[in-house]
């Protein structure tokens, strides 16, 4: 797999690709939609600021703008919640139709994967003790995929709540992106479980998503159809609901 970082303004991507020119055609993509957004600002700004779905008139918007409206629609927050992971799956996209095979595009954490082989992602959750611990295995069959993760602890979105790592899953990144913030909004207080479920049944009511994952210090809390999680070793998680506390000691983790 080739490989390539690239940064721009406040998007910074990871493209792995079997085939450079998906690369390439990837960020062109990337930046030719956020000069999309640019412009778009400038007529409609309350795209740029809403914190709720934005009502815009329908003409013929560019796709960015159309994938960030409907998914601020899905989960009930503002378009620009759904930024990072829009703009990974517009540049995801792009590269497979410019001949490529498998391709994942990681926008500071926002992840957008298409193609026909397994891809492995690891989670980083700040502070929680089990940050980097553990990673999903994403068969190749669920592809393709987004997955995109929310934090009030670490990262420069905006963020009303106090979950180090707020995981969602969806066909799209930028469906994940949007319900990621959501959700993650949901999971405050000072009492860690409840919170936790708190997000989770947030989660629980976006249909269009997979599945959640929530870090939240020495807990972690799960609902959905997820990939395989390895390898939380000492630690259960079953299908559906449940809220556990995370192994403590980095030695019941076997390396990633």
């Amino acid at each position: 797999m080739h490989e390539r970082r690239w940064a721009f303004k406040e998007t910074n991507l990871m493209i792995k690709s079997d085939k450079e020119r998906a690369i390439k055609a990837a960020i062109r993509a990337s930046l030719k939609a956020r000069r999309q957004l640019e412009r778009f600002i400038i007529r409609h700004p309350e795209f740029r600021n809403s914190l709720e779905p934005v009502l815009l008139e329908e003409i013929d918007y560019p796709k960015i703008v159309n994938l960030m409206l409907r998914a601020s629609e899905i989960a009930g927050i503002g378009p620009f919640a759904a930024v990072a992971g829009s703009i990974s799956q517009v540049a995801a996209e792009s590269g497979i139709s410019a001949g490529g095979v498998d391709i994942l595009v990681d926008n500071g954490g926002d992840i957008a994967m298409m193609g026909t082989r397994d891809f492995r992602v690891g989670i980083y959750a700040g502070g929680s003790s089990i940050s980097g611990k553990f990673a999903f295995s994403v068969d190749a069959d669920s592809l393709p995929i987004g997955i995109c993760t929310s934090s009030g602890s670490v990262g420069h979105s905006v963020s009303f709540g106090d979950a180090d790592a707020t995981v969602v899953v969806a066909s799209e990144a930028s469906v994940a992106d949007a319900a990621a913030t959501s959700v993650a909004n949901e999971v405050k207080g000072t009492e860690i479980e409840p919170s936790i479920k708190r997000g989770l049944d947030s989660a629980d009511d976006i249909s269009e998503i997979r599945g959640c994952l929530i870090v939240r210090e020495g807990y972690v809390g799960v609902t959905g159809k997820l990939p395989n999680i390895l390898p939380l070793l000492g630690t259960e998680i079953k299908p559906g609901q449940s809220v556990v506390p995370s192994p403590i000691s980095p030695r019941k983790f076997a390396s990633i």
